[in-house]
């Protein structure tokens, strides 16, 4: 992916800091940028920062009122100009303040593996390279839904049972707050080349599978991109709303 059309920024110093531990773990599929509360963030600026953009990810600490404030002009231009936002908040603290953005997750050492991976699945996927790839609007059509938006994500060998897969896909997940709808999941699948022929059979295997674990109508849209490794095994990040 040469072209990168996702991009996380850090906003206050203790968002930089984090940032600066984890990018190197991002850098194949997003740009970054860090802004310090003394930054001057006009018009001009936000508009350098979410040009060629699809998706942003900011990190802050929500209980820094000259961050929030930031964090709220970025999201508003964000809007404006049609582009993802979704919040990485470190503050373990309830944030009662509307941000305004697309949807806001807590991160804690918990969940930073899972959110780092849910993040490069996202960006592999949305890349029009991937054999099949998401399209933004059905990223749009989960995060910016009202209600709740959960994730996870699995790495296993390809002889695990497709049932006891799904079931761990949809009760070992993470969670923006609210209430989950059941209207639309996303599975985010990256398998080796040497897995064989076979895996979109399991990959259908897995969303069938999910579907009968919710008994419900989800409307499920997935992707599927192959990388050169010799491990027969498969990565699945599962989103829903």
């Amino acid at each position: 992916m040469e072209e990168k059309y996702t991009k996380v920024i850090a906003v206050g110093e203790e968002a930089i800091n984090y940032l600066e531990d984890i990018k190197h773990n991002l850098q194949k599929n997003a740009s970054f940028e860090n802004i310090k509360v003394t930054k001057d963030v006009d018009k001009e600026f936000v508009r350098g920062l979410l040009d060629g953009i699809e998706v942003l990810y900011m990190l802050y600490d929500s209980s820094d009122k000259d961050v929030v404030n930031i964090l709220k002009a970025i999201s508003f231009m964000a809007q404006e100009r049609r582009v993802l936002c979704i919040g990485l908040d470190i503050c373990l603290k309830e944030n009662k303040e509307d941000i305004g953005v697309d949807k806001e997750f807590k991160l804690n050492k918990y969940n930073l593996e899972t959110t780092m991976d849910m993040i490069n699945l996202i960006s592999e996927a949305m890349d029009e390279e991937t054999l099949i790839y998401v399209d933004l609007s059905d990223l749009k059509e989960i995060f910016q839904s009202k209600g709740a938006v959960s994730y996870s994500v699995k790495e296993f060998e390809l002889d695990k049972n497709h049932a006891e897969l799904a079931k761990m896909l949809e009760e070992d997940f993470y969670k923006s707050e609210g209430e989950l709808t059941l209207k639309k999941g996303l599975l985010l699948a990256e398998c080796s080349e040497a897995a064989g022929d076979n895996t979109l059979i399991y990959l259908n295997e897995v969303i069938n599978a999910l579907k009968d674990i919710t008994e419900s109508n989800i409307d499920m849209v997935f992707s599927y991109n192959e990388k050169s490794k010799d491990q027969k095994t498969m990565k699945i990040a599962y989103l829903r709303n």
